[in-house]
């Protein structure tokens, strides 16, 4: 599942969150009711559908619909400005994150956690980057050299939690 560095936005992976269940704690998923594996890359996520929270687990789930605003659909607040670690529709805290190095280390989803890997783990990176990417938004802390190593072992102790 090796993702090809493309200078992807973020919105490029909220097609599926996977975050802490509210009632276990375990592993659930934040998904679009119309693309509920987050795999059809032909339905384009604009972040105004209709999401579901479900687990696995203990079957807890929870739907969200978004409101009717003048002549479109949108949701009323945007929970990333508010916490990045949570996901955008529901604030639950995302599963896949941990301290590493004094701060926070989180991703939305594998396909991000894989994409984000493979991005520091290259020695030559590319010095033109979109600057709305992912790889322009990473914090300095996570792509400087002294810290590659601690940032890439919490990145494989979290593939583990998958």
């Amino acid at each position: 599942m090796e993702e090809e560095l493309e200078n992807l936005m973020l919105l490029s992976f909220s097609d599926l969150f996977l975050v802490q269940c509210p009632k276990c704690k375990n592993c659930a998923s934040v998904f679009t009711l119309e693309n509920p594996l987050g795999v059809d890359e032909s339905i384009v996520v604009r972040g105004n559908e209709s999401k579901r929270v479900a687990c696995k687990s203990c079957g807890f789930s929870k739907d969200m619909h978004p409101r009717k605003r003048s002549n479109h659909y949108e949701y009323e607040f945007n929970l990333f400005e508010q916490n990045p670690e949570a996901d955008w529709y529901f604030g639950l805290p995302l599963y896949l994150q941990m301290s590493c190095c004094g701060q926070q280390l989180w991703f939305l989803n594998e396909r991000h956690l894989i994409y984000v890997e493979a991005y520091l783990q290259k020695t030559v990176r590319p010095s033109e980057t979109y600057y709305m990417s992912v790889e322009s938004r990473l914090p300095k802390w996570m792509k400087s050299a002294k810290n590659r190593t601690e940032v890439l072992k919490a990145i494989n102790k979290l593939k583990g939690e998958i």
